[in-house]
């Protein structure tokens, strides 16, 4: 199994240190069983979570967090209609905080139906209840829309291991799916610990190629006292100039022979200073109080950007000047899509999906 996420170029914050790099300082990480290369991140395709959010991304014991994911069909054969599947069960403070050690309890957990299980709000689900194993069409019993809604447990926090320099808190773990097809849980083989369990299918139970699905989940942070706000993205700018959202993007094809000699346009996105939120407890040996990491990650499924993250905002030195992407046209006139998704280090996310027009 080869793990694919949506690559970030920034360090997770103090409280979230211990996931280990593959985190990578995002709430959703995504899934995919194959060994084929990934075309650049900021490429448009196949099925894709580009982000996920939550409404409060840390939350207090006993409160109901609701979960948005943002899902893009960039695929070019769109016979199968692609839907996002929930799993209607959480998991809460893994050993170690390690994703794969939730996969444990899938297999022969019995599925409610009528979307039920961890306080899904999603439409969806049929009736009765089903026996995750291998071979069984689960789409009737799985939640399915952007949104779930997720109550953490009352213990979150108590019930989570101690680690050593960070506040008390606690982890809960949505999974979810985006499948142009129908889902399956997958026979575990060997001992792989993080072999995914779950699979998208055709109406034979042929398993479909990556491209056709991603699995991928979102962490919701529990703590007593603390909380962190979702960035907002309250302007856009083409080449310095504000962009009308509705309109979208209006560019020039580029009509030059080589790819790299087509005119940069240049894309950039204002998050507000008062976004910039405190990190608790994570100031320095002197004192100086840190702040969150805030980038921006650029897609679109016409033209080329020029790579897909660009820092906002640093945490000790703050706004980030020349922070703009760089973006080249297609050759010829054609309408496509750009999606804009702010993040910050602790799980925060906001998102601007905005037309692109080349004339």
């Amino acid at each position: 199994m080869r793990s694919h996420h949506d690559r970030k170029a920034f360090a997770p914050a103090k409280a979230t240190s211990s996931l280990g790099a593959l985190v990578a300082a995002s709430a959703t990480v995504l899934l995919s069983c194959s060994n084929v290369d990934f075309p650049p991140a900021s490429e448009l395709q196949s099925v894709r979570i580009l982000a996920s959010r939550a409404d409060q991304p840390y939350a207090r014991p006993g409160e109901t967090v609701k979960i948005e994911v943002l899902t893009y069909d960039g695929r070019v054969d769109r016979a199968r209609p692609v839907k996002l599947y929930w799993i209607p069960i959480v998991c809460i403070n893994p050993r170690d905080d390690l994703y794969y050690d939730c996969f444990r309890q899938f297999a022969g957990a019995t599925v409610p139906g009528g979307g039920g299980g961890g306080g899904g709000d999603a439409g969806g689900g049929g009736g009765g209840s089903v026996v995750l194993a291998p071979g069984v069409d689960l789409t009737p019993y799985l939640p399915s829309g952007p949104t779930y809604s997720i109550t953490l447990p009352n213990d979150i926090v108590t019930s989570h291991q101690k680690v050593e320099g960070t506040e008390p808190y606690g982890l809960a773990i949505a999974f979810n799916i985006a499948c142009a097809g129908h889902v399956e849980l997958v026979a575990r083989e060997g001992r792989n610990p993080q072999a995914v369990p779950f699979g998208c299918f055709d109406d034979a139970h042929n398993r479909l190629d990556p491209d056709q699905y991603v699995i991928g989940f979102t962490r919701v942070y529990g703590y007593d006292t603390r909380r962190n706000a979702n960035p907002t993205i309250e302007k856009i700018y083409q080449n310095g100039q504000e962009v009308d959202l509705a309109a979208g993007l209006v560019v020039d094809r580029c009509t030059t022979k080589l790819r790299r000699d087509c005119p940069d346009i240049k894309i950039d996105v204002l998050v507000p200073e008062s976004n910039h939120e405190v990190q608790e407890g994570a100031g320095d040996q002197n004192g100086r109080v840190r702040r969150e990491q805030i980038w921006a990650a650029y897609f679109a499924d016409i033209g080329q950007l020029d790579g897909e993250t660009r820092l906002l905002y640093d945490a000790t030195t703050g706004k980030v000047s020349g922070s703009e992407n760089k973006y080249k046209a297609s050759n010829e006139p054609v309408s496509g899509t750009m999606v804009i998704v702010a993040h910050d280090n602790r799980g925060g996310a906001a998102w601007r999906q905005l037309p692109i027009h080349t004339r």
